[in-house]
């Protein structure tokens, strides 16, 4: 029987590695839906959202009414196609940010499915809730769509989370699973969600991407988002705030989390909500936290504050392209190097494509790309003695978590 089953995350559960998985995966028994990314996020909001314009990407991407509903447009249609294809075989649809529909969106989304399918089924995954406050903050630092630290605001009510999706598609039709990796085959995610759902997805396609952010990485774009605004700088794109981690990544990395001191007061307010989920799972998502780490982040002084590691390594990757002078001893110096960084992989890309495009060699392609380097390192530069006014590290409060 021709079915849907969407998969709606939730965020940092292993999502990317499945989405990267199934992207183009088919077989006698299941479609992958092909739309414009791996990540149907964007697209089915688009399609069933009433102002798909207020989606994040789509602001970010500077794009106006128009060009967001033609693009909506086109994404109904590769939809379309794809059931038009399924003889018979089971539809699978994958995106974080299907949960942030509204109920009247999520309706509609309904609708369309049951109309031509004969079953839809809500999947996802339930991250207990210190690391889900602590996933939805790194989610949002990550998109560019926050400057201050308060845990207590990321904090998402389980009832309403979920909820709306068994009023609307029916209890019955919803199926949710504890995240947890030590019960996972292999610690896989990606082979647990295929074998809950009876998908034979050969090994060989199994990605295992790791969408944790380190520390030093979190540090980094809440700086630059802290102060962007201050310097005339764009938000930064999901894609370069990628990659930007990307390149940290190679470092490795010390583990983001919130201080317990800050955690515990926000679970205790959130008892209740947290009780209903477990009854729903029918299991515990009780977090041992322990005591206050190191590294653990209390409020913004610990993110905001220069670290020499996080120093240490852009001015590895940046090396020749570091402007001088900036050597990362104030939060403003961060940023410049953090943005010396955007525009090296700005750069690295454009000479790329350029390259691609002329057929130009690859000695007079870099030889480019080194002109432009040394203008982006003049700007800088430039932009550091106009700084009159630094930002300040203060902590409200001395008390200790």
């Amino acid at each position: 029987m021709t079915r849907c089953i969407v998969h709606i995350g939730m965020h940092k559960t292993g999502s990317t590695s499945i989405q990267q998985s199934l992207s183009g995966f088919s077989d006698e028994r299941f479609v992958y839906a092909s739309l414009d990314m791996p990540n149907h996020s964007l697209a089915v909001y688009s399609i069933f959202a009433s102002r798909p314009d207020r989606h994040h990407l789509h602001r970010a991407a500077g794009l106006d009414i128009q060009a967001v509903n033609n693009y909506a447009e086109r994404m109904r249609l590769a939809l379309d196609q794809c059931v038009a294809s399924l003889r018979g075989r089971t539809l699978l649809i994958s995106g974080e940010d299907i949960s942030i529909l509204p109920p009247e969106s999520l309706a509609r989304l309904h609708d369309y499915l049951r109309s031509r399918l004969g079953k839809v089924t809500i999947v996802g995954y339930v991250r207990p809730p210190a690391a889900f406050i602590s996933s939805g903050f790194q989610q949002r630092v990550q998109s560019g769509l926050i400057v201050q630290v308060a845990p207590e605001r990321e904090y998402r009510q389980y009832k309403e989370f979920f909820g709306a999706f068994d009023e609307i598609f029916g209890r019955e039709n919803v199926r949710l699973w504890k995240f947890d990796q030590l019960d996972f085959p292999g610690g896989c995610a990606v082979r647990d969600f295929c074998s809950r759902l009876g998908i034979a997805l050969p090994r060989k396609r199994i990605c295992r991407l790791n969408d944790s952010l380190s520390w030093q990485s979190i540090a980094m774009l809440y700086v630059y988002s802290k102060l962007r605004h201050k310097y005339g700088f764009s938000i930064l794109r999901a894609p370069e705030a990628q990659e930007m981690c990307n390149r940290l990544a190679i470092f490795g990395g010390d583990k983001f989390r919130f201080s317990p001191g800050v955690i515990k007061p926000v679970l205790d307010k959130n008892r209740k909500d947290i009780e209903w989920m477990e009854n729903r799972l029918g299991t515990s998502l009780h977090e041992e936290l322990g005591e206050h780490q190191l590294s653990d982040v209390r409020d913004e002084v610990d993110l905001i504050r220069p670290d020499p590691t996080l120093v240490g390594r852009l001015l590895a990757i940046l090396r020749d392209a570091s402007p001088p002078g900036i050597e990362g001893k104030t939060p403003d110096e961060v940023f410049l190097l953090a943005h010396a960084l955007r525009e090296k992989l700005l750069q690295e890309q454009t000479m790329y494509q350029h390259g691609v495009e002329t057929g130009m060699p690859l000695e007079q392609s870099r030889s480019r790309q080194n002109t432009t380097a040394r203008k982006t390192r003049s700007m800088i530069v430039a932009l550091s003695r106009k700084l009159t006014t630094p930002f300040l590290v203060t902590r409200r409060s001395s008390k200790k978590p």
